[in-house]
């Protein structure tokens, strides 16, 4: 019998112009079963509707492979994962990317990690751990090529917490609102002569919405 959800899953898909093969969107509908399962036991989410754990956790996750920034990674940060978001899905649609999954809380890694095995994501790397202990650990040639977020933390947050964990060239990228003021707060730090100017994508299957990418500058500017 086919996934309740799967006819929903695929439209949502292709209204974000994303062709996913039978095996991806059987993926991403695993992983909707587990978040349902383990619901019931850990607070994963304060969402409990089958609908909008879809919605909201995987389909706006996969918003994140518009706009053609991310092809050609081969090596993702995922900073404060929670309950696997947007990193197992992101990995479910990239297999040859390379996604370690970060969280500082145990309860919620425990269910990801679970997740990460259930699903068989050998591309998956699963750190409990606060992004500044990452860094602490991290040798200049380990650090990743792009870091994604989804409502950890402001921009200008952000980007401090991303400058020791990306390589020169990195990309942060992010989900926002249009209409942030969130830019114009971290002006400071994207002055600072260590960012690009900021790229935004819209998102018109999920306006207003739209990605923000930050790249870390080869050789920062003195």
């Amino acid at each position: 019998m086919p996934h309740p959800y799967k006819d929903h899953l695929r439209q949502s898909c292709e209204q974000r112009g994303l062709r996913l093969t039978e095996v991806q969107l059987e993926g991403l509908l695993a992983y909707l079963d587990l978040l349902l399962k383990w619901q019931r036991h850990l607070n994963l989410t304060g969402l409990r509707q089958a609908e909008r754990l879809l919605d909201v956790l995987i389909i706006e996750s996969l918003d994140f492979l518009q706009g053609d920034l991310l092809p050609g990674i081969a090596r993702l940060l995922d900073l404060g994962t929670g309950a696997g978001v947007p990193g197992i899905p992101l990995a479910i649609c990239a297999p040859d990317m390379q996604v370690t999954l970060l969280d500082r809380s145990q309860k919620k890694m425990t269910f990801v990690q679970r997740a990460v095995s259930q699903l068989r994501l050998t591309n998956c790397c699963c750190v409990t751990l606060s992004a500044e202990g990452l860094a602490r650990r991290l040798l200049p040639a380990e650090r990743f090529e792009a870091m994604v977020a989804r409502g950890v933390g402001s921009v200008a947050h952000m980007l401090s917490l991303a400058a020791p964990l990306l390589q020169p060239g990195g990309l942060l990228l992010l989900r926002k609102s249009l209409h942030t003021s969130e830019l114009q707060e971290a002006t400071p730090l994207l002055a600072s002569g260590m960012w690009e100017a900021p790229q935004t994508v819209p998102l018109f299957a999920t306006a207003p919405w739209m990605l923000l990418g930050i790249r870390r500058r080869c050789c920062p500017l003195a």
